[in-house]
């Protein structure tokens, strides 16, 4: 009976770490799809210059469109939601927040940006925005 109760715990344990890994992000494919795809405009490395976006480096916890230096109306001609995000709700960048965002951008600006929108287009495979998000997270 011990011996059996001792196997069924075992099995249950097994079985619920690795459903707990299965939906946890993957922070190595995040890193490869940020580089094949969000590297077009962003750098990730601390003290990276902006290019069409800004860089990246510690925006997990930041708050949204006050990265110093980088010009988001000047950047963003038809204005940037991203300035306007913080006043309509969203405080701070979370991993969450990063996901939603690149999994429908259209959608989030429509949600914090106040009606502007950037010209922002992110061609992910289904799933990979928690990826791309928890590797963000590690840059800080």
């Amino acid at each position: 009976m011990l011996r059996t109760l001792i196997a069924t715990t075992g099995i249950a344990l097994t079985l619920g770490m690795s459903a707990t890994t299965a939906s946890a992000a993957d922070v190595e494919n995040g890193e490869k799809w940020a580089n094949r795809v969000c590297k077009a405009c962003h750098t990730f490395d601390e003290g990276g210059k902006d290019m069409v976006g800004p860089n990246l480096y510690g925006i997990v916890g930041a708050t949204p469109g006050t990265r110093e230096g980088y010009d988001y109306e000047a950047r963003n001609p038809n204005g940037s939601a991203a300035i306007h995000f913080a006043e309509n709700g969203l405080e701070k960048w979370t991993e969450e927040a990063i996901a939603e965002y690149i999994s429908n951008v259209t959608a989030f600006q429509d949600k914090y940006g106040d009606g502007n929108r950037s010209a922002m287009v992110v061609s992910l495979p289904p799933n990979a925005a928690p990826d791309v998000a928890a590797y963000l997270a590690t840059l800080n």
